[in-house]
């Protein structure tokens, strides 16, 4: 279970990922979670916060592509005016679409990160491909039914990871990822 759950890096939240750390390790591509990594389920657009942070890690040098296990017209009404490439009804934690992200991007795993908050989803998928993976606390703590789903079950990874000493929730990365 270890590697398969377990993030490479866990952080509060987007906002304190350390965009030059990343580049410094040759990351060319950072792919996003929109719902509740970036904004909470329910916000429809981009607040300020998200389209700085887009924009700081372009200005940076990094590709970023927003991926979503929701729909198309969710996905594209949220990207509309960001100018990434996008990745809807994603099927997370399925390898297909990370495989299209590495061909689309021209680029290899480890040339890759994905940020996201759910470690059955987002974690494990990203992990199963190999690229290197951050994960966020969630944005809100509401979710929809069957990401609820999900959280029950990530529950008890986490529980499951806490008693290996791998990961405790809450229990940031010392330094900003």
């Amino acid at each position: 279970m270890k590697k398969l759950f377990t993030p490479d890096c866990y952080i509060r939240s987007f906002r304190d990922l350390n965009l030059k750390r990343l580049c410094r390790m040759g990351i060319q591509v950072l792919v996003c979670d929109i719902d509740n990594t970036l904004v909470a389920h329910d916000e429809a657009l981009p607040n300020e916060a998200v389209k700085k942070f887009i924009k700081k890690a372009k200005a940076e040098g990094l590709r970023v592509v927003l991926v979503s296990n929701n729909v198309k017209e969710r996905v594209d009404t949220f990207a509309q005016d960001l100018a990434v490439k996008t990745y809807p009804f994603a099927q997370k934690p399925l390898k297909k679409t990370y495989r299209k992200m590495m061909k689309d991007s021209g680029c290899k795993a480890q040339q890759i990160a994905v940020l996201g908050d759910q470690l059955l989803t987002d974690m494990l998928g990203a992990n199963r491909i190999g690229f290197y993976t951050i994960l966020t606390t969630p944005v809100a703590q509401k979710d929809l039914k069957c990401t609820k789903i999900n959280r029950f079950f990530e529950n008890m990874v986490f529980h499951v990871l806490a008693l290996q000493g791998k990961l405790h929730r809450g229990e940031y990365d010392e330094q900003t990822m």
